[in-house]
């Protein structure tokens, strides 16, 4: 099971959209909202002016000006919203840390590690992305439609804003109605991504190595999930594009009906007539942005529920630990105490051959100096039994498994095995202040020479620290 902090994930999510980044990109775009959207008054009065009679050039610079200033606001939002996309993915990544840290019990689950690393590399940037270009193009919509609405309210018709207010909110009624359906089948299209990218992340191998047993079963494996994938993102899709045509329709007819009442009533009024044909196009534009708008509101649960599904999902297993236990097989290891180790009369008494019962009676060797050797049956658990005393012992353990991508200060991959192996290791002695080393058959896939000399340096670190290794051989 996972821990499902909804309060924390909540918290999280809030924090993508209230950081000093993204109050800054909506303030600035809020303020470019209102040049462009002025625009509308000063043609009008514009219009009202020239047929009157009476002098418009004041109205008409400033309505040029409104058309060409709104430009640096917007550059300058972008710059911002640049910056908010990669303070939210600082942040994601700081969430999966947080909640997998010394997650040991889940470093060995192949499927959670392609899973998790998936969401970490490639679905959780995305969707943190997508957010915050949804925000941004609905903040943007919402402003112009809103405000062009009051604006044509204050200088042409009332009406506008009181037909276009109970649309709105008839709109919000039926989304509120249609949300559950929705979030079913926003988590359906994200779990067909998440599996379709896992066997994407197998494609090297089963496509380079030429096995075409292997190819086959890959290839009809991706296809069904790229089949299912299609399949619930379309109809994601579809329920989305329905709903906001419904949207649409509610909103648009009772503004045009405004429009032919207005024409009825001002007939025989040119100045107000001309004022009206002016902004006509700018009322069709609205209507098109409604559109848009409402559609993107609609996906307001999408995105929601997509980043919560994220978040839930990089959290950590709660059950881990009794997992690790259940698979060791401890009648079926052997612990050996290095040759040459010196036991003092203080220390706790070294436990024999075949009388390890738990990861306890390890426990109690790591508080002295030495080298212990676990050996044992494939699948017998050696390699966990290290994984719980690290989970035990925290911060006094540096654990270094056979094959891992460990940050080390001497980048190891351009040396051979055992050499990549000698410099991890000299660098754990010098610049690791731990108690406890656990190396995981540090000597597979290593020739006899190798062996002997990295047994050696192993030696010297057992000097200074308490060794627990699983040999291989």
């Amino acid at each position: 099971m996972f821990s499902t902090d909804y309060k924390k994930m909540r918290k999280q999510m809030s924090g993508l959209l209230t950081n000093r980044f993204a109050i800054a990109c909506l303030s600035v775009l809020f303020f470019q909202q209102i040049i462009e959207s002025s625009a509308t008054l000063w043609l009008v009065w514009f219009m009202q002016s020239v047929v009157e009679g009476v002098p418009y050039l004041p109205y008409i610079v400033i309505y040029l000006i409104t058309l060409a200033v709104h430009y640096i606001p917007s550059c300058i939002a972008f710059i911002l919203k640049a910056e908010w996309k990669q303070e939210a993915q600082r942040s994601f990544i700081n969430a999966f840390v947080s909640a997998n840290r010394n997650n040991i019990g889940e470093w060995n689950n192949k499927a959670l590690k392609e899973e998790k690393l998936s969401l970490l590399t490639t679905e959780g940037p995305a969707a943190l992305h997508a957010l915050i270009d949804y925000v941004w193009d609905l903040f943007t919509w919402v402003l112009s439609v809103f405000l062009n609405i009051i604006f044509l309210s204050v200088v042409v018709e009332p009406l506008f804003v009181i037909t276009y207010s109970l649309s709105v909110a008839l709109v919000v009624l039926m989304m509120k109605m249609k949300r559950k359906t929705q979030r079913k089948l926003t988590q359906k299209a994200l779990s067909a991504r998440v599996d379709l990218c896992q066997s994407l992340l197998s494609a090297w191998d089963n496509v380079l190595l030429g096995n075409h047993y292997n190819f086959e079963l890959w290839d009809e494996k991706t296809s069904q999930r790229l089949n299912r994938c299609l399949q619930r993102n379309i109809a994601l899709e579809r329920f989305d594009q329905t709903l906001a045509i419904f949207a649409a329709l509610i909103t648009s007819v009772p503004s045009l009906l405004v429009v032919v009442y207005f024409v009825f009533q001002h007939k025989n009024d040119p100045v107000q007539l001309s004022s009206f044909l002016v902004i006509l196009p700018i009322l069709f534009t609205i209507i098109t942005y409604t559109y848009q708008t409402i559609s993107l509101g609609f996906r307001w649960g999408l995105h929601k529920t997509k980043l919560m599904s994220i978040y839930k999902a990089i959290q950590a297993s709660t059950d881990s630990h009794p997992i690790l236990v259940n698979k060791i097989k401890w009648d079926k290891i052997k612990a050996t105490l290095s040759k040459d180790e010196k036991v003092s009369a203080a220390s706790p008494p070294f436990i024999q051959s075949h009388t390890i019962a738990s990861h306890t009676d390890l426990l109690e060797q790591t508080s002295r100096k030495g080298r212990l050797t676990l050996r044992g049956e494939n699948g017998s658990g050696k390699s966990t039994a290290l994984m719980l005393i690290k989970n035990a012992l925290a911060k006094r353990a540096f654990f270094l498994p056979t094959q891992n991508t460990l940050s080390f200060f001497d980048e190891t991959n351009k040396y051979s095995t055992g050499e990549s192996l000698r410099k991890r290791l000299c660098e754990i002695l010098e610049k690791v202040d731990v108690d406890v080393l656990l190396l995981d058959e540090w000597d597979a896939n290593l020739d006899k020479d190798n062996q002997e000399s990295l047994s050696d340096l192993i030696d010297k670190l057992a000097e200074k620290k308490c060794v627990i290794e699983v040999r291989h051989r």
